[in-house]
């Protein structure tokens, strides 16, 4: 999977490398979706080289032959990176390495849940709706019940929704299933609807807890508590394979 940053983040990108057999170092390149937007050169003056290039804004007071810094990334930021090393002769030998970056717009809140009704008995229709912010990319939504996955046959994946200027693109997902008795069982009668807004690697879920009672062990009355929004963050990291690696490390600021 690619790595992500949060827009407006800070990202720094090593590039790790060992040279054998007495070789020196002759350059170390970047290109972004293959132009090249930085250059070292240990036998130059200046050693190092820095090139134009859109969505890239370098820290200057950060980079070295080995690591260079991104400042406020934006959505233009994502892209294909490589590091190129070259070495000196009699070899003239080249490496490189390549790996992703993905700058994601996160929502500015967690998802809604509307449409629910406030009464249910067993056998009638349960519809409600989620709405998810927008975001870049669009949030990938889904649905439980007390903990547990609603299939896709009881979900309605609404049209798509236009983008809102640069804010992204929202999302919409309905929930269509008939009541059974299972859904009330344990903790109390005490029903949880959930829906899960995914966003890159992030989650962001809301929540609607419905407490049923049964009226003359037939109909089921559904008070709604309250909702509750709130936020997971899932960091993931990956590591490339090492001879010539190179790592991002995403820096919040």
């Amino acid at each position: 999977m690619p790595r992500e940053a949060e827009e407006g983040s800070s990202v720094e990108l090593r590039c790790e490398w060992r040279l054998f057999g007495g070789a020196g170092l002759y350059s170390v390149k970047w290109y972004k979706d293959e132009h090249e937007f930085f250059r070292y050169l240990p036998d130059s003056d200046p050693k190092i080289l820095t090139f134009t290039q859109p969505g890239v804004n370098l820290d200057k007071r950060s980079n070295s032959e080995k690591s260079i810094r991104l400042v406020n990334v934006r959505l233009a930021t994502s892209g294909q990176y490589k590091c190129e090393v070259s070495t000196e002769g009699p070899s003239f030998a080249s490496f490189q390495q390549i790996a992703n970056l993905t700058v994601i717009a996160l929502p500015e809140r967690g998802p809604e849940i509307t449409g629910l009704s406030s009464h249910y008995a067993v056998g009638e229709n349960v519809t409600a709706n989620c709405t998810a912010w927008p975001s870049v990319p669009k949030a990938n939504l889904r649905w439980t019940i007390n903990g547990e996955a609603v299939p896709t046959e009881n979900t309605v994946q609404h049209p798509p929704l236009a983008p809102v200027s640069t804010k992204g693109i929202p999302n919409s997902l309905g929930l269509r299933l008939e009541a059974e008795p299972r859904h009330f069982e344990g903790g109390g009668g005490l029903v949880r609807i959930k829906c899960i807004a995914e966003v890159g690697s992030r989650a962001f879920e809301a929540e609607k807890k419905v407490l049923m009672a049964y009226v003359n062990n037939q109909r089921l009355s559904a008070g709604d508590l309250r909702s509750n929004r709130g936020c997971r963050l899932d960091d993931r990291f990956l590591y490339g394979p090492l001879i010539l690696s190179i790592i991002l490390i995403v820096v919040a600021t």
